[in-house]
């Protein structure tokens, strides 16, 4: 890890926190956009439609890495949609390392250290931004987020058996 830089989670992802659109526009019938809310929307680490809404607010890009912001604040998805997010999750722009860096993160329990000095369990932006990570040069990101996403991909075909 010699050659692993420390920095700010900010400063290696762009990341994007919800707004949620207004309740008028929710249907649970597919319509214009999928509405990513919170934990609920993400199963095994995938985000699964259930709310749609007809108006924008903040999006997430499909390949976005998609956080829970409330409670269970930490928890991790991404998203093969575009759709809209809001405000009990933020999307992240990064790669498959990173996905597998936050993911580490929450199951050790940082993300709800952070989130535990509030009444409702949440992190904001500043708390997300400002996370230090350790990341090492990006071709060497590259071949641990396949590795890592190979092992998901083995554990995922031997539970379904």
């Amino acid at each position: 890890m010699s050659n692993w830089e420390h920095r700010k989670l900010g400063d290696e992802a762009h990341i994007i926190m919800g707004q949620s659109p207004d309740g008028s526009t929710y249907s649970k019938e597919p319509s214009d956009y999928i509405l990513i809310q919170g934990n609920a929307d993400l199963i095994n680490g995938w985000v699964v439609p259930r709310t749609w809404t007809t108006q924008i607010t903040k999006l997430a890009e499909p390949g976005d890495l998609i956080m829970s912001v409330r409670a269970p604040a930490g928890e991790m998805g991404k998203t093969l949609y575009k759709a809209v997010i809001g405000r009990g999750v933020a999307a992240i722009k990064g790669n498959e390392f990173l996905y597998q860096l936050l993911t580490k993160m929450n199951v050790e329990g940082y993300w709800k250290r952070l989130a535990a000095g509030s009444t409702f369990e949440s992190l904001n932006s500043k708390d997300i931004n400002n996370s230090r990570i350790a990341v090492p040069p990006e071709t060497e990101q590259e071949q641990i987020g396949r590795l890592f996403s190979t092992i998901d991909k083995t554990i995922a075909l031997h539970q379904r058996k």
